[in-house]
């Protein structure tokens, strides 16, 4: 009798104890565990959590450039079960466009920004610190030089860097021959290829051929082409930058100024058919529409100096959403090494990820990288985006006719 009470109280003790034992997953299972890719682990970030909610993402790019992106999203949202609704405006309308809905308390959960409006959406409190991001979304340690200041104010950072266009310069080498195909290095060369391009016969027929070329009202494109003049040679001064501008001004009926639609899709200008076939000697432009492959009739180099006023995009989250867990995932998928590799394919914007510029498809690209010198400084980025409207305004002005150089220089004023 006293044996059977025995095995009666161990059974209860038994299944007290596994009562009080925790649970097994319900997912488990056997066998070997294979790591996820890196798409599914930026994914991960609330498995315990509840669904993923519905998040708005406005974007500023070019029609093609924005289909890759929605292929993207649809990965993603494939991938994760989340639904992400993209917005895109037109670049130059995007700016005017965000303040808007900012005022009307209507922003997305996330915004594609220009570097030069990351400080001045920062400081006006529209955007929420990166550091306070998840999924990964915020590390910086990889990113290229540049990508500093285009995300940080105030010693904080305000995004993540996705990708940058620079400025290069393409020319006929045929019509360099003082140079013996190669640019000039100063302005007293620039001037004496001027010169040279007007033979005493040719002089009165030619006269208004254009002998440079940049997209009519792109700032960032004359200043540089305003750095391409003053030469790798000089050092910053006031007297070179006068007398860079003196020659914009005396090549002033000799610039073509070409309309280039951000909307169109094409992701090369005009500026290389031009070059190649004779008509342009030299033009500047972004390298997502010259492409970056020299030709027997025409080369190509990236103007070191420009990458201060370089095109760079980043993405950010808004200061008032709630939903910074599904910003930030989005944001840590399009901006993960898995998708950035191909980007330039897609796009033609340089990927912002160093280690990428390190495999063998993009070694080509590595001449495009500035050095961390070069940096552009964000102290006065707060005035950049309300100023680039009234620079463009003056800089047609100045070729019409109607401001001089004096005007000019305040595009390069702090």
């Amino acid at each position: 009798m006293k044996r059977k009470n025995h095995f009666v109280l161990f059974g209860i003790l038994l299944l007290a104890l596994i009562n009080l034992s925790p649970s097994l997953p319900e997912t488990s299972q056997t066998g070997p565990r294979q790591e996820p890719d890196e798409g599914s682990a930026a994914l991960r970030g609330g498995e315990s959590r509840q669904p993923l909610r519905e998040i708005e993402v406005y974007t500023m790019m070019g029609t093609s450039e924005f289909n890759v992106l929605k292929a993207l999203n649809e990965e993603y949202q494939q991938r994760s079960g989340a639904v992400v609704t993209l917005v895109n405006i037109a670049p130059e309308q995007a700016y005017k466009t965000y303040r808007e809905a900012y005022a009307a308390g209507r922003e997305p959960d996330v915004l594609m920004l220009d570097g030069a409006w990351v400080a001045d959406f920062a400081s006006s409190g529209r955007l929420l610190p990166a550091d306070l991001y998840e999924g990964g979304a915020g590390a910086a340690s990889d990113s290229l030089p540049i990508s500093a200041a285009s995300v940080e104010w105030n010693g904080y950072r305000w995004g993540v860097p996705l990708d940058f266009d620079p400025y290069g310069v393409i020319w006929n080498p045929e019509q360099f021959t003082t140079t013996a195909g190669e640019l000039p290095r100063n302005l007293e060369e620039w001037r004496s290829w001027e010169e040279s391009l007007l033979s005493t016969s040719e002089k009165a027929q030619n006269a208004t051929k254009p002998v440079v070329g940049f997209s009519n009202g792109d700032v960032r494109a004359f200043a540089a082409l305003i750095a391409l003049w003053k030469g790798t040679e000089q050092e910053e001064s006031e007297q070179s930058l006068d007398e860079a501008l003196a020659l914009a001004d005396h090549l002033r009926d000799r610039t073509y100024l070409h309309g280039v639609s951000v909307q169109s899709g094409q992701m090369l200008s005009d500026f290389r058919t031009l070059v190649e076939s004779d008509e342009l000697p030299l033009a500047v432009d972004r390298l997502s529409r010259l492409g970056t492959q020299d030709t027997p009739i025409s080369r190509l180099a990236p103007i070191a100096s420009s990458f201060k006023t370089a095109a760079l995009r980043g993405l950010g989250i808004a200061a008032n959403t709630d939903r910074v867990r599904e910003s930030s995932l989005w944001i840590a998928y399009i901006t993960g090494h898995e998708n950035q590799s191909s980007w330039y394919e897609s796009t033609g914007h340089l990927p912002m990820l160093r280690a990428i510029y390190d495999e063998p498809a993009y070694l080509s690209l590595q001449r495009w990288i500035p050095d961390a010198q070069v940096g552009r400084s964000a102290a006065d980025s707060k005035k950049t985006a309300a100023r680039e409207g009234s620079w463009s305004r003056s800089l047609d002005r100045f070729y019409e006719g109607t401001l001089g150089i004096d005007g000019l220089a305040e595009f390069f004023q702090p």
